[in-house]
């Protein structure tokens, strides 16, 4: 019977959302999480932590009075101390914090996500793209208390990056079960990477309050109206290059993390990698043999 009547109330939700003006929604939530009247800000990150249970003692600002708006709170920076050393071993790391939704092998230049739909590469990355085929996917749901941040997981040059248009829908379990193709329809900002011997692209996909998302090195991507991030990247010596484990984008807010990576002839995941596991930031995923 409860079952049952969950399953009602996530249809109901969902068609909520495909009712709402979700564009709108974000844009109000842009506005409000960068007000920074003192009195405002901290009710609003008060109200957040007490509903999100969040401890600030594994953040680099541990008072309320060091954020400036709650967007500034939303994207805080953690303090990496509170998570596992990068050890030498070539093993592909978690770029965030968060639960695993989803990972499997890439076939026919497709994946099955909850057991239930299946993506097209082509359709995810909006343009034809055959690098994945033989790889695998891992996808990681960041909930509103995780870190917002996105850290790379493996030694890479950045070679390119594109934001897709697209709807804001809830990225919210229920919603990644029950809506079909959610992933191909959200916007979203593909970040292509190029590591030693294999490609990797992270997705980051953004969801209803989810309207920002910026890269570190090159500011905000979406939205459009705030763009301060070109394409083209190239022409300045290393300024791509990352070395694992180092911050790369940030969500402002929770959404969801699809990483993409090509054929690895000899490559396993790690014993801690089930659908429901919670996942931090530095945790191995693939060992590299």
């Amino acid at each position: 019977m409860k079952k049952n009547i969950k399953l009602i109330l996530n249809e109901f939700k969902i068609t909520l959302f495909c009712l709402m003006p979700l564009h709108l929604i974000s844009k109000i939530t842009f506005s409000l999480s960068r007000l920074e009247n003192s009195f405002i800000k901290n009710l609003l990150i008060k109200s957040y932590m007490a509903f999100f249970k969040i401890d600030l003692r594994q953040y680099k600002k541990k008072s309320i009075s060091d954020y400036d708006n709650l967007n500034d709170f939303f994207i805080r920076e953690l303090d990496l101390n509170f998570r596992k050393n990068i050890s030498d071993e070539k093993n592909i790391i978690s770029p965030c914090d968060g639960t695993i939704s989803g990972f499997g092998e890439i076939n026919d230049n497709t994946f099955i996500h909850a057991k239930r739909h299946k993506y097209n590469i082509d359709e995810l990355l909006d343009e034809k793209n055959d690098s994945f085929s033989n790889g695998k996917f891992i996808n990681i749901y960041l909930e509103p208390a995780d870190c917002h941040r996105i850290y790379i997981p493996y030694d890479s040059n950045l070679l390119n990056m594109k934001h897709i248009s697209g709807s804001l829908y809830s990225v919210a379990p229920y919603a990644s079960f029950g809506i079909k193709q959610l992933y191909s329809k959200n916007e979203r900002v593909v970040l292509n990477f190029k590591c030693e011997s294999f490609l990797m692209t992270i997705i980051m996909i953004g969801a209803v309050n989810v309207g920002c998302i910026s890269l570190t090195r090159h500011g905000i991507v979406m939205p459009a109206k705030y763009k301060t991030s070109s394409k083209n990247i190239s022409g300045i010596e290393n300024y791509n290059n990352y070395k694992k484990g180092e911050e790369v984008a940030m969500f402002n807010l929770g959404s969801t993390v699809i990483v993409l990576i090509g054929e690895i002839k000899k490559s396993q995941w790690c014993d801690n990698i089930n659908v429901g596991q919670k996942i931090l930031i530095r945790d191995d995923i693939l060992k590299i043999n």
